[in-house]
């Protein structure tokens, strides 16, 4: 086996590991790992450059071509958020369009959950695709409802624990695990669930509502943010700026 092939072989099963990483770690910690990638990466490309084995040509680009895949499915995140900032945010997915009826069944299943003081992390779906994460949890596909948000989330249901996703109008899954921020810098009143909604804030543009098992109190994150206890008044105004509803 050439260097070429070793390096290439070297780079696939890197990344591989990477994408699997990076649903259970925080995007900061994997950060220096992506790095190694990107080296790994341009290093298969100089070696295909120089390459001085008995391999033809047409066989080193086919075997490179998923390489520059990898990589950008690795640094999508970032990709994404300077798109945005760039003004081009036409290339990335569209949000699907959200009724007001989901809004409704949100608003109905957490204060019904806020005010019994059962815990609850229901994340929205907007323009980065969670498809890693819905792929480790329990798949549901069933239309938004306040009947079922509410029951999965009864403590002594086996759905409860982890988080819940939610793609267009469909709940796609539950048992959703997300990796934890690693900020040092947060109250302590964050509790496992906030800090989970944060860590995938990290990670993507999501909508996620937070209801504290402790306090009843609804917390929202988004872009890395999050306010603590808000009123209904205030989630309101988050659906309808975040969730594009009619």
């Amino acid at each position: 086996m050439d260097a070429y092939t070793i390096i290439i072989v070297i780079t696939y099963l890197f990344a591989l590991f990477l994408l699997m990483l990076r649903i259970k770690v925080s995007h900061k910690t994997i950060k220096p790992f992506k790095l190694i990638l990107l080296l790994f990466a341009v290093s298969s490309l100089v070696y295909l450059i120089n390459y001085s084995g008995t391999m033809d040509i047409y066989t080193r680009i086919l075997i490179f071509l998923p390489v520059p895949y990898l990589v950008v499915m690795t640094y999508i995140i970032e990709i994404t958020n300077i798109m945005k900032k760039a003004g081009f945010s036409g290339f990335a997915k569209k949000p699907m369009k959200i009724d007001n009826e989901l809004s409704e069944q949100l608003m109905s299943a957490v204060d019904f959950l806020s005010k019994r003081k059962i815990g609850a992390l229901i994340t929205v779906e907007r323009n980065v695709n969670l498809t890693p994460f819905i792929n480790k949890a329990l798949l549901i596909n069933a239309d938004v409802s306040k009947e079922l948000l509410t029951s999965i989330f009864i403590p002594s249901t086996p759905l409860h624990d982890g988080a819940v996703i939610i793609r267009g109008n469909k709940i796609l899954c539950a048992k959703t695990y997300y990796p934890s921020t690693e900020r040092t810098d947060l109250p302590m009143t964050y509790g496992t669930r906030h800090r989970a909604a944060i860590g995938i804030s990290e990670q993507s543009d999501a909508l996620t509502i937070v209801v504290s098992e402790e306090t009843g109190n609804v917390s929202v994150t988004i872009n890395r943010q999050m306010e603590y206890n808000i009123s209904k008044e205030t989630l309101s105004l988050y659906f309808e700026k975040f969730l594009k509803m009619n």
